[in-house]
């Protein structure tokens, strides 16, 4: 039997099913390239320095990604 989803987690998911809705209807209106809107929805801006020795970006790539 699956774990209850909770109210955050079903919230978050919802938003994100939204979010994926909106990005599609923008798509298909050709409002955004789909370079664009990878630039949009990437975690990190393409231009950022990475410091390989930053423990930071691990964490939140391991904690905090989809």
């Amino acid at each position: 039997m699956p774990a209850k989803e909770t109210k955050f987690a079903r919230a978050n998911r919802l938003w994100h099913e939204r979010a994926r809705a909106e990005d599609a209807r923008r798509l298909a209106a050709r409002e955004v390239t789909p370079e664009q809107l990878q630039r949009e929805n990437s975690f990190l801006p393409a231009n950022v320095k990475i410091d390989a020795t930053s423990r930071m970006l691990e964490y939140a790539l391991k904690y905090y990604s989809y």
